[in-house]
C-alpha cells in the first residue's frame, strides 16, 4: 500500500510540474506574441487564444503519456498504445471501462481521473482569464464613440 501511495504521489507531482511548465510557456509566449504584433484586433485575439489552447492541449497529451509510460513501466498494461488509450480515457474522465488495470494498480485509474479534472479545470481558468484580459485590452483601445459593450 505504501509503495502504491508513493507512486501515485510521484505521478501526481510530475503531472502538476509538467502542467506548471506548460502553463508558464503558454502564458509567457502569449504575452510576448500578443501585444501589437498583429494589425487586426481579431487576429490578435484569435491568434493568442489558439496558441495558448494548442500549447495547453499538447501539455495535457504529454501528461496522459506520462501516466501511460508509468503503466507500461509497472507492467500494468501490455503496450504503450493501450496504456495511452486507457490513460486518456481516465485523465478525461470518459472511463469507458473496456480496459482495466490489474489489482495492485487498480486505484491509479481513479487517481488519474481526479488529477485530470484538476488539470483540465486549471487550463480552463487560464483560457478564460486570458480571453478576459485580451478582450479588455483590445476594447480599451477602440476609438472613442465606438460602442463595444
Amino acid at each position: 500500500m505504501i509503495k502504491f501511495l508513493i507512486f501515485a504521489v510521484l505521478l501526481t507531482a510530475l503531472t502538476v510540474a509538467t502542467h506548471c511548465v506548460g502553463t508558464y510557456a503558454a502564458m509567457t509566449h502569449a504575452v510576448v506574441l500578443h501585444p501589437a504584433k498583429f494589425t487586426w484586433r481579431w487576429l490578435r485575439i484569435v491568434g493568442t487564444q489558439a496558441f495558448v489552447v494548442s500549447v495547453l492541449l499538447i501539455g495535457h497529451l504529454c501528461e496522459a503519456a506520462i501516466w501511460a509510460a508509468a503503466y507500461c513501466w509497472l507492467d500494468a498494461l501490455p503496450e504503450f498504445s493501450t496504456a495511452l488509450y486507457f490513460s486518456l480515457t481516465s485523465y478525461s474522465t470518459v472511463g469507458y471501462g473496456d480496459i482495466l488495470l490489474p489489482q495492485p494498480w487498480r486505484m491509479l485509474g481513479p487517481i488519474e481521473s481526479v488529477v485530470g479534472v484538476l488539470m483540465l479545470g486549471w487550463s480552463t481558468a487560464v483560457i478564460v482569464t486570458l480571453l478576459h484580459n485580451t478582450l479588455r485590452e483590445n476594447t480599451q483601445t477602440l476609438p472613442q464613440g465606438t460602442n463595444h459593450e
